[in-house]
């Protein structure tokens, strides 16, 4: 890959430099909201793009400076494996952060909190097309999370966790007011059921990765597996998401505007509900 001036000229110059400017804008958006500062969710969002940011400028500055060239070294992890691996990494780190910022943003009255929230989807964009270009450098099968399977699977982990995370962090299982109408019980089967189909779904993304390349895409009866369980996925996420959804509505009835619990309980049917999609997604792209 360029060194040099030349390297910002590039495609993978170009993006870098986007992905370090659009993050520096998100956290600085950010920091002059009326929302800086106003739980641990929020200080962990502002952390997550300077963190981003931060090391993002460091890869582009070695590069510029053409210390990326005197930094390369043999064996699995090369300087071109590792940017790879970052810029992957903060696709998934942005978009976690995105979401949480989205979810705890109580009322579209601050409008620069909505713009960075804007420029944070448009950040997780970046860092994707990114990583897409330098998955030929990725170490071993670590470029599979960079294709359309990889993402889908990548996607899957990501809005899987959130759905159970949200649900739990909402006050379960205290957000049953009655416990004589099966709430108990059937929000138990829903966290159960998002939890089970997240756990094998992390199992086989780890899988991908860990495994000797093109060891998993080329084996027909692992890929046969997947199609199998992303049908299980499909009915465990929207059969909890659907149990989840009857029994927040009976708690929930006009407190969405203000009470922060129901408004994690209704971001948490939305993500189930997102991610029994993707499955069918997933499914069509295994066919």
């Amino acid at each position: 890959m360029e060194d040099g001036f030349k390297y910002l000229f590039t495609i993978h110059g170009l993006l870098k430099f986007l992905a370090t400017a659009f993050s520096c804008t998100t956290f600085a958006l950010h920091a002059s909201s009326s929302y800086i500062y106003s739980s641990s969710e929020e200080n962990w969002v502002l952390a997550a793009f300077i963190i981003a940011f931060a090391i993002s400028f460091l890869f582009m500055f070695f590069r510029v400076v053409g210390l990326a060239s005197r930094m390369q070294c043999r064996g699995p992890f090369t300087y071109d494996g590792l940017d790879f691996l970052w810029s992957w990494f903060c696709t998934s780190w942005c978009l976690a952060a995105a979401i949480t910022f989205a979810v705890n943003f109580p009322k579209p009255n601050d409008a620069e909190a909505i713009v960075s929230i804007v420029f944070a989807f448009i950040t997780v964009i970046i860092y994707a097309i990114e990583a897409f270009y330098l998955r030929v450098y990725a170490p071993a099968n670590m470029g599979f999370v960079a294709t359309m399977p990889g993402w889908i699977k990548t996607a899957l982990v990501i809005f899987g966790a959130a759905t159970f995370g949200l649900m739990v962090d909402s006050g379960y299982p205290d957000n049953c007011t009655a416990r004589a109408d099966g709430c108990v019980e059937g929000l138990t089967y829903a966290l159960v059921a998002f939890t089970v189909a997240w756990s094998v779904t992390t199992l086989m993304w780890i899988a991908h990765l860990a495994g000797p390349k093109g060891s998993i895409e080329g084996n027909e009866n692992l890929k046969k597996a997947e199609i199998v369980w992303a049908v299980v996925g499909i009915l465990f996420f929207w059969s909890g998401a659907s149990v989840f959804a009857a029994y927040m509505s009976k708690q929930c009835d006009g407190l969405y505007d203000y009470y922060v619990p129901c408004q994690k309980r209704l971001s948490g049917v939305l993500a189930g509900f997102l991610t029994g999609l993707l499955y069918v997604i997933e499914l069509f792209v295994l066919k």
